[in-house]
């Protein structure tokens, strides 16, 4: 799924899906802004078979004022979500709607800010979910989300207000890439001399993963016709498919996520070459 930035490619997007998932995550870097997004997804998920086109407006009319009664909104207060909160959604979720075609959704805001115990009573609807029941589960840290839960969801990729990395930084990223297609075998040996400037700063080498996820969403996002940077292209992965970029992605999403950690960079970054090297090879 590509990285989206606007409200046009989000539609773009949800206007392919020819059928719903009982669960979505939207992740972004902004939960506030991302609500919205919850709305027009909860629009095409309880309209998908309407017809009239009266009827789509009233239920647009009401989702985005919040009086839509087949759409239960949880936002966090300044302590999280509450276990109070969650039990009156489960409650409300027992029953089917006998409108809209029995639909129902309901819009976790601020996944990450859940307890362990909550998290697992969600994960519980997620495992058996009931029929006409959707999820959209919005969070702006998936890390801290239980990967369990993750596994039983379709991400949808929101960046908001994103700031573009100096040309230097892109540049080494781009080098960084394109030496892992082009030097399989050599590209350990070649990115100690590359990154050997940020090797023992973790927080660069962080932002230099940040920037391999911008250009590779980048080039996703040119597959999809979707907005993208040209800033971010002109890189050797930009013939690839949009299955072998997406796995890439994963790839350099889950070791971004190993830098914060006490793990030794090198490791990192040697096992990102392999897993990454593994892709290329396919392609």
């Amino acid at each position: 799924m590509p990285k989206i930035t606007n409200e046009e490619d989000f539609k773009k997007i949800i206007n392919l899906i020819n059928f719903f998932s009982h669960a979505y995550i939207l992740s972004s870097n902004n939960l506030q802004e991302t609500l919205p997004y919850a709305k027009i997804l909860a629009i095409k998920i309880i309209t998908e078979k309407i017809t009239n086109n009266e009827e789509i407006e009233d239920i647009t009319y009401k989702i985005e004022h919040d009086i839509f009664d087949d759409l239960y909104i949880v936002n966090p207060n300044t302590i999280g979500i509450n276990n109070e909160e969650i039990e009156k959604l489960l409650k409300y979720m027992e029953t089917k709607s006998t409108r809209n075609n029995g639909k129902r959704v309901y819009i976790i805001n601020g996944l990450e800010r859940i307890t362990r115990d909550i998290s697992n009573k969600i994960l519980k609807f997620l495992e058996e979910p009931e029929e006409g029941i959707y999820a959209i589960l919005i969070t702006s840290q998936i890390d801290k989300v239980l990967p369990t839960i993750i596994s039983r969801t379709q991400i949808i990729n929101l960046t908001f207000n994103q700031e573009i990395e100096s040309i230097e930084k892109i540049d080494i990223a781009k080098k960084f890439i394109n030496n892992i297609v082009e030097n399989k075998e050599k590209t350990i040996a070649y990115t100690n001399i590359l990154l050997h400037d940020i090797i023992s700063n973790r927080e660069e080498v962080y932002q230099l993963f940040e920037c391999i996820e911008k250009i590779i969403s980048n080039n996703i996002n040119k597959k999809y016709s979707l907005s993208y940077n040209e800033i971010y292209s002109d890189v050797k992965i930009e013939n690839y498919s949009i299955i072998s970029l997406t796995n890439i992605l994963d790839v350099t999403n889950k070791l971004k996520q190993l830098i914060k950690k006490n793990i030794n960079l090198n490791l990192i970054i040697d096992r990102y070459i392999i897993e990454v090297g593994k892709e290329v090879k396919k392609c």
